[in-house]
């Protein structure tokens, strides 16, 4: 006859928490039809997987709010190499309607903010550019007074994505009401210096 093994027992601690905390957390926990002590456990584990991973759940909240709001805001994932790819195709073919088109999508963009319902609508758009071009490692959207200076290095842009981000950048800058006052561009470089109109 087999032996009968024991199951371990597993020991419970208690903690103290707020108690506002604890009554939406049961709320929750109703909603999804668990028991507060089955979620209160399941965050736990999920707290250490995420510490164990190396990252904060606050980082991994962060991350999936981008990812929505990229996706709200009409924002696509997309191959950095094939992105790279169509805009020298369409530079090419077509380099005054590229342009063009580039422009328009950052008039748009920028109008977004402006007519949104946004306490500073420049600063939304900065955050929201930087946190969503993720390929260019240095990007830097400076408001001081009536002046707004953008600096943008990234050795992986080719020629092409750089004029045709340039041409974003001003449509946007012009919504927000600021006109180009000097510009250099070359392969992966962008600054412009614009000031109010």
């Amino acid at each position: 006859m087999a032996k009968k093994t024991k199951k371990a027992k597993i020991r419970r601690k208690s903690f103290a928490a707020r108690e506002d905390l604890l009554d939406r957390m049961n709320k929750v926990a109703k909603e999804n039809d668990l028991s507060l002590y089955g979620f209160v456990n399941h965050i736990f584990e999920l707290a250490l997987e995420a510490n164990k991973l190396g990252v904060t759940l606050r980082t991994l909240i962060d991350s999936r709010q981008l990812l929505k709001d990229a996706r709200e805001n009409g924002y696509t994932l997309g191959l950095e190499s094939l992105w790279y790819e169509m805009a020298d195709l369409a530079y090419d073919k077509a380099k005054k309607k590229s342009l063009q088109s580039w422009f328009d999508a950052g008039v748009w963009l920028a109008k977004r903010y402006v007519t949104g319902e946004s306490n500073d609508p420049f600063e939304d758009f900065k955050k929201d550019l930087k946190d969503f071009t993720w390929n260019i490692p240095e990007l830097d959207l400076n408001k001081k007074a009536d002046k707004v200076s953008v600096r943008i290095v990234s050795p992986r842009l080719p020629d092409s994505y750089t004029l045709l981000l340039t041409s974003f950048l001003e449509g946007a800058l012009e919504t927000f009401g600021y006109k180009i006052k000097s510009k250099e561009v070359s392969r992966g470089i962008i600054c412009l210096e614009s000031a109010k109109q």
